[in-house]
């Protein structure tokens, strides 16, 4: 019908996939996608609201995009999370500029959306709770590289930390049922997919709301069945929700990454308590232990989160003394945000930001060491890489590297095709945290 749209993703891998389901149903209609805002008959934003910054950008996105609209008769879609979340201010401030607001379980609607901005009427669909989760049934169009994907396998949460609104927005952790999940990645390695990414809020939870005794364990020993896929990686794990059965089979199974991002945002008991973390010290520093006892290759990935409510200086000094005794691969530190309507926005004791950011930086620091000294043991080390982009100049990955959070390894060699697995030696670093190679011929 030659009226094209525009998408664009903000936030997390999990937003990505519900943005490729709306472009999915947009195509399926008839719908020309096009990543030229600027020719773009609609543009469409999925936005995050996780955390202050989030919010800034998913809001300077929507300004920058009315501001750039001129005397084009351009319609806006605002989506997402912070869609979800302030509904009724976007409404209110922003109402003659937005064409439709859709909330995180109404974007398959889009379609229906696209339509009734383009009859020159409103539209407007926020769930309070939403449910939806899309299957493998569901029209979706990739937009990551053809060799690797992102797999939804739950969305919501159930976990109700203190400072954070995930449950508030996604609704409660609803996964969907593995007959699904492995429909779809058999499709998807038969399109060309060598890397499938399972993600949720927390995968390791999977199945807990099904009545099948379906888990992460369960489905894993499915899809590392599937003949194409070469390797399966399961990012965001619950230290709570992490088991033996889960790491055993991680250590047994080759095709399924030794990497475990378990974000712990805290080592004190106090601070632990006072996130509603369900897990403390000694256990965490128990499941590290375990997880590199029983996988002596595992790659570690955590979150913390510096000047949370009552961080006093004796905790964060725990803070630090874990990063150093636990030597992660990759970490990423972030300041306790203040968010509306959570337990901890309302707590006493609040931190200054100058001291949020002053322990940010020193955990930063103290990390970025550790970082160059285990990058430098690797050095004369042979790995397997899967190429992400090749040309004159290869860029690949380990299985300890996981696409767009996480360092690569390059290649200066041509003729590296996408996708495809090669073995290198590892030759040098390249900054902090990147690496150098050499094919293994």
């Amino acid at each position: 019908m030659n009226l094209r749209i525009g998408i664009i993703s903000l936030g997390c891998a999990k937003n990505l996939v519900d943005s490729e389901v709306m472009i999915g149903l947009l195509k399926e209609k008839g719908y020309d996608i096009t990543s030229e805002e600027e020719k773009a008959q609609i543009l469409i934003i999925n936005t995050c609201a996780f955390i202050e910054s989030a919010k800034q950008e998913s809001i300077d996105t929507i300004l920058q995009l009315i501001n750039s609209k001129g005397d084009h008769d351009r319609k806006i879609i605002v989506t997402g999370c912070l869609a979800q979340r302030y509904a009724e201010q976007l409404r209110k401030e922003l109402g003659d500029d937005i064409n439709a607001i859709l909330g995180v379980g109404d974007f398959p609607q889009i379609v229906e959306a696209c339509e009734t901005v383009l009859s020159g009427r409103g539209y407007y669909r926020v769930t309070k709770k939403p449910e939806y989760i899309y299957h493998h049934e569901t029209p979706r169009f990739r937009t990551t590289p053809p060799h690797f994907a992102y797999i939804k396998i739950a969305d919501g949460c159930d976990n109700r930390c203190s400072y954070c609104v995930i449950p508030e927005l996604r609704g409660d952790y609803r996964s969907r049922s593995e007959d699904s999940i492995v429909a779809e990645v058999n499709r998807l390695a038969k399109s060309g997919v060598r890397e499938a990414i399972l993600i949720a809020q927390d995968s390791t939870y999977y199945g807990h709301d099904l009545s099948d005794n379906t888990n992460i364990v369960s489905l894993l020993k499915r899809l590392v069945g599937i003949p194409k896929i070469q390797w399966i990686r399961v990012l965001y794990g619950h230290p709570a929700h992490i088991s033996d059965d889960f790491l055993k089979l991680m250590a047994q199974e080759e095709k399924i990454c030794s990497y475990i991002d378990i974000p712990v945002q805290h080592i004190h008991d106090d601070i632990l308590s006072k996130m509603g973390r369900k897990t403390n010290q000694s256990q965490i520093y128990d499941l590290l232990e375990k997880a590199r006892r029983i996988i002596p290759d595992v790659t570690l990935r955590t979150s913390l989160i510096v000047g949370f409510p009552g961080e006093e200086d004796i905790y964060f000094r725990a803070l630090m003394k874990f990063v150093e005794d636990i030597q992660f691969d990759h970490l990423g530190v972030f300041p306790y945000s203040p968010e509306e309507s959570t337990k901890a926005a309302n707590m006493p004791d609040q931190v200054p930001e100058s001291i949020k950011q002053e322990r940010l930086n020193e955990i930063a620091k103290l990390h970025e060491k550790i970082s160059k000294r285990k990058r430098k043991q690797l050095i004369g080390q042979q790995k397997v890489v899967l190429i992400d982009k090749g040309g004159k100049e290869a860029i690949g990955r380990t299985q300890s590297q996981s696409p767009e959070i996480d360092d690569v390894v390059f290649i200066a060699e041509p003729n590296h095709k996408a996708g495809t697995f090669i073995k290198v030696e590892i030759k040098g670093t390249s900054g902090i945290y990147d690496l150098i190679g050499s094919s293994i011929k």
